[in-house]
């Protein structure tokens, strides 16, 4: 029995970077703040540098103080959307890749 969410879980069961980039785009936010560091191990130990890029923007995205206009600073929204491109290219390149082979 382990003490991960089941969700998490999946994370840690991944056998690719394409799934690791998927279960990012997908999982709720409060799984991330809950649960960054146990993210953060299992990306690391895969080796998955765009995740973790990923993960550290949410997570500086989410803990920014916010603005007048109720945002983050640009520089952190901007690094947010550019992590998010990588971790998109990856999940959607990979599929597609897939896509021609079968």
């Amino acid at each position: 029995m382990t003490a991960l969410l089941p969700i998490v879980e999946e994370l840690a069961d991944a056998a690719d970077h394409h799934t690791r980039a998927q279960w990012l785009l997908a999982v709720p936010l409060t799984i991330i703040v809950r649960d960054h560091l146990t993210i953060r191990r299992l990306l690391t130990a895969a080796g998955f540098h765009e995740g973790l890029s990923y993960l550290e923007a949410e997570i500086a995205a989410l803990s920014a103080t916010r603005g007048r206009d109720g945002l983050a600073p640009i520089t952190i929204r901007t690094t947010r959307e550019y992590a998010r491109i990588g971790v998109q290219i990856i999940a959607r390149g990979c599929a597609l890749e897939g896509e021609s082979q079968a």
